[in-house]
């Protein structure tokens, strides 16, 4: 009986081990959104990739109005994925203060759009800096037109980012765009491009073959793409395109250069995009941190001043479906008053520890030890402690100090001094001269 209950105890803990690998990190529950719910089939390859990844997905068409992002101050969804770029007005309470609210709880969001954009998809994008083109309008480049269809293009101008969108995809077949360009005002500084327009892309009404307007977005102000992650560590993406999710562009051929690619780029770089997007790549946890006296082990909450001490931190990054560590040689570490006192490198250790050697500052009182590491495409790490510093004790100054030596010369010069003209003073006196006295 007791190694049926041990082997039933083991099962368990496996079955539980397998659901747990199998769950994205940054939650299971997607919201899909689709203008018809049969609109399904269109972005199927898309979806089943995040199926396979371990997402719930549920989807909805952006009419009902029985589904909300959050209930009782909790999200009902970790995900929100939006493929209704046309829909005039969310459903229900699904409107852009919720989505607002979602954000702010810690939710993520992927929008996709196209030249058929409503004022609701606008007014939400506009909320992050990210300023789309009116409808109708579409991304227009003759040079990198796809079977001289002007309004298809091949894009493969990515920047930056390369945990959003890692270098083999940006080294592979271009990416099919068809659909809106929008701008990035600038606003909010977290938003980040991460495909545009090359030099020969501009944003006008597709039907219009006349393009006159001053005030066009021309070249690497063209964003296709753009990427944002809010100081909770909530991660939005907009993408102009839809139709680049969908199966008739992954599967569509392209030609770069003179080469030709029996495929797109499309589901490399929407795979990449989504499992960025969704919390699946750069997310960052810090396992453990410790500070103590140099030679010593134990952490103390007060320290003294001048003491040798030793900072170290063990974070980790969620990739490829497991934590592995993350040992990056820009961390730095801070102990600050008002000010940073010091401001030292974290050193990557074999161990996959991140270490820091230092001497506290001449200045007692209470003091942050803080590591603030924010890089794009990571998530945020931010962990403070704070630690108190003394002074020296009466018993711990040294009995002589070396800068005071011409003080104490000084005063036994004195002493020697005074004892010498004591001596003099007291030893000799003045011989005072004859008197004669005359007798009669």
């Amino acid at each position: 009986m007791r190694a049926l209950f041990c082997y039933l105890t083991a099962l368990v803990a496996l079955v539980a081990g397998l659901g747990a690998w199998g769950k994205p990190v940054g939650g299971a529950r997607t919201l899909v959104v689709l203008e018809k719910l049969e609109d399904k089939t269109e972005f199927g390859t898309f979806l089943k990739s995040l199926e396979d990844r371990g997402h719930r997905l549920s989807f909805k068409s952006a009419s009902e109005d029985d589904f909300g992002l959050v209930a009782y101050e909790e999200r009902r969804f970790d995900h929100f994925l939006v493929l209704a770029p046309a829909v005039a007005t969310f459903g229900g309470q699904l409107g852009v203060g919720n989505v607002l609210d979602f954000i702010d709880k810690g939710g993520n969001v992927l929008v996709a759009t196209s030249s058929d954009i409503s004022d609701a998809i606008r007014d939400l994008t506009y909320e992050f800096s990210a300023d789309f083109d009116e409808a109708g309008s579409a991304v227009i480049d003759h040079f990198h037109a796809v079977n001289d269809d002007h309004t298809l293009i091949a894009a493969s101008d990515f920047i930056g980012n390369d945990v959003a969108v890692p270098p083999v995809v940006k080294q592979g077949p271009p990416v099919l765009f068809r659909g809106v360009a929008h701008r990035l005002t600038g606003k909010n500084p977290l938003a980040q491009p991460l495909l545009v327009g090359a030099p020969t892309a501009y944003s006008y009404e597709a039907n219009d073959q006349n393009p006159v307007e001053v005030n066009l977005i021309v070249g690497k102000e063209v964003v296709l793409v753009s990427s944002l992650q809010a100081r909770n560590n909530a991660r939005v993406v907009f993408a102009g395109s839809v139709d680049m999710f969908s199966d008739k562009l992954i599967d569509a051929p392209v030609k770069s250069g003179d080469k030709q690619h029996q495929k797109s780029g499309n589901l490399p770089f929407i795979t990449a995009l989504s499992k960025w997007v969704f919390q699946e790549t750069g997310v960052l946890n810090v396992n453990s941190k410790k500070h103590h006296r140099e030679n010593e082990t134990a952490q103390h909450g007060i320290y003294r001043i001048k003491d040798d001490m030793v900072f170290e931190i063990t974070i980790s990054e969620w990739r490829d479906g497991e934590w592995h560590p993350f040992t990056p040689t820009d961390m730095q570490f801070e102990a600050v008053m008002l000010d940073p006192y010091i401001r030292t490198n974290l050193v990557p250790q074999q161990s996959g520890t991140l270490t820091a050697h230092f001497k506290l500052p001449d200045h007692y009182g209470v003091f942050i030890f803080k590591v603030d590491y924010k890089r794009h495409g990571y998530s945020y790490i931010h962990e403070a402690e704070t630690v108190q510093i003394r002074p020296f004790r009466h018993d711990q100054y040294p009995r002589f100090l070396s800068p005071a030596w011409p003080y104490y010369v000084n005063v036994f010069s004195l002493m020697v001094a005074f004892v010498l003209f004591s001596g003099v003073f007291l030893w000799n006196r003045d011989v005072g001269s004859k008197v004669k006295v005359k007798t009669t």
